[in-house]
């Protein structure tokens, strides 16, 4: 395989070829590596940027939010005919932007119902096999997106943006999956049928844990309330046995990651602050590893929150928010098994 064949394989798998390889092998698999991820930073850099220049601020959430779905639509499909993809997609994309013009002037609690309808029925629509990730990519967008709500003129902005974003994934959606499930149906993919369905099961926890997260995050009035939805929605995964474990990390990762940003900032000049951002997202990208995700993720998300809250304010927040998103969904995780499985106990008595 060449080595721009190479640089197209999945980071895993790149990883699982570098780990069974030897020699000049070994090294070019893992210049494919270094290469494909700065590559895909330097593209994240410049899609982001012209959503920023073209739309303000108004935009550029959306840029972030729209380049995750942008890459997840060249290798995950919904499982259904292209048509009703490409309609799903809109869809989806625009409850993004609808809503993020609706929290302002809604209450919290009707924040949280709109939260609970709109993700349930993103989720539905896009992640028909969760373990491909669309879960994790369209939840992330939603509530990056309407967790920077916007007013007045910048509404014209934030649905401009929306709407190149729905044109662009649109694009790459329909080039790489329009030979896919050509026969299938929507209906057939996002018919709710029993809850014994564990898909359909895993998907009201993650829409409950996530919506609940932000609520309380809203309750208690604290700053960058999208953190505490973030968190549950790491948390959340299709496999229940990973939760505890998972959360352990993910704690640990945000305690760790966020004193490492403070002391980092603290001896770099403030000429080269710019860059710890971009390099810890290359980080990000080359590590397998949960834990050090964890880590990493803190400096992108503390490179914007120092400058608005002050540095210890900021990782304050970011270790407080992420400690009651990871309560929240454990909470949910184990209130749902609870009911799940009192409402299986109730059936076999009747039996």
């Amino acid at each position: 395989m060449g080595f721009y064949g190479l640089m197209q394989l999945s980071p895993g798998l790149l990883r699982e070829k570098i780990s069974h390889a030897g020699g000049q092998d070994r090294k070019r698999l893992i210049w494919a590596l270094i290469i494909r991820d700065g590559a895909l930073l330097a593209f994240a850099i410049v899609y982001i940027a012209c959503f920023s220049i073209l739309f303000g601020p108004a935009g550029s959430y959306v840029g972030v939010g729209s380049f995750c779905i942008l890459l997840s639509s060249r290798a995950v499909s919904y499982e259904y005919d292209i048509k009703a993809e490409l309609l799903a997609l809109i869809v989806s994309l625009s409850l993004m932007g609808i809503n993020s013009v609706l929290v302002p002037v809604l209450s919290v609690f009707e924040v949280f119902v709109l939260n609970l309808v709109s993700l349930f029925l993103i989720i539905r629509l896009t992640t028909a096999k969760p373990l491909y990730g669309n879960g994790g990519v369209y939840t992330f967008s939603y509530v990056l997106i309407t967790g920077i709500p916007v007013t007045g003129t910048e509404i014209g902005h934030r649905m401009a943006a929306i709407g190149l974003a729905m044109i662009l994934c649109g694009l790459v959606f329909w080039h790489n999956q329009r030979q896919k499930n050509r026969d299938v149906k929507i209906s057939e993919v996002v018919k709710i049928k029993s809850m014994h369905d564990p898909i359909l099961r895993w998907q009201i926890r993650l829409v409950v844990g996530v919506s609940t997260a932000i609520l309380i995050g809203q309750l208690l009035n604290v700053n960058r309330t999208m953190w505490l939805g973030f968190a549950a929605m790491s948390i959340l995964l299709p496999q229940n046995n990973q939760l505890r474990e998972r959360a352990s990390l993910r704690l640990g990762g945000v305690i760790i990651g966020s004193i490492m940003f403070a002391l980092i900032l603290s001896v770099t000049p403030i000429k080269w602050v710019f860059l710890v951002a971009p390099i810890a997202g290359l980080g990000l990208g080359l590590t397998p590893n949960y834990f050090m995700a964890s880590i990493f993720n803190c400096f992108g998300a503390l490179s914007m929150a120092y400058t608005l809250f002050g540095l210890t304010p900021a990782v304050f927040l970011r270790i407080f928010n992420n400690g009651i998103g990871i309560a929240a969904a454990l909470l949910v995780a184990g209130l749902g098994r609870f009911l799940w499985n009192h409402h299986r106990c109730s059936k076999c008595a009747e039996q």
